[in-house]
């Protein structure tokens, strides 16, 4: 019971904060993704060091050549993998915008069929209450954004 409470004593605390500084939320929210983008791209930085550096040490000791020439040939190999992601992403890349795109389709159909199908069972008060609040609800947008 008591953890019950002090979670929905949190959750009001959170919800009120949210209420009264919504720019200080916002921005918050915008310096943890910063904060999580730049960590991800620190870790594939590290990722493409390490392969980078395993892949010198193999040349190095397989072909027992210095560092030019082992630069060289880990340059090739690594633009060779590039070159085949890329590909295997050229192949694989139209079929996911495909069915992205029909979703994206086939949800505006329903949303769409949904809002008709609400409006035609509405009777004329309704009608008028709905595009009155809508109205007035754009004007007053329209007031404090001027």
């Amino acid at each position: 019971m008591t953890y019950q409470r002090i979670i929905k004593g949190l959750i009001a605390i959170g919800i009120f904060i949210m209420i009264i500084m919504p720019g200080y939320i916002f921005e918050l929210l915008v310096e943890f993704f910063h904060l999580f983008l730049e960590l991800f791209i620190e870790f594939l930085d590290v990722c493409f060091e390490w392969i980078e550096s395993t892949l010198d040490h193999l040349v190095e000791h397989l072909f027992e050549t210095d560092l030019h020439d082992t630069q060289i040939i880990v340059f090739y190999i690594m633009m060779t993998m590039l070159a085949f992601l890329l590909y295997r992403l050229y192949l694989f890349l139209p079929k996911i915008v495909k069915r992205i795109y029909q979703n994206i389709l086939a949800s505006f159909t329903r949303q769409k069929i949904r809002l008709l199908i609400f409006w035609e069972e509405q009777s004329l008060l309704g009608k008028i209450k709905y595009i009155s609040l809508s109205l007035g609800v754009f004007y007053i947008w329209i007031f404090f954004n001027m």
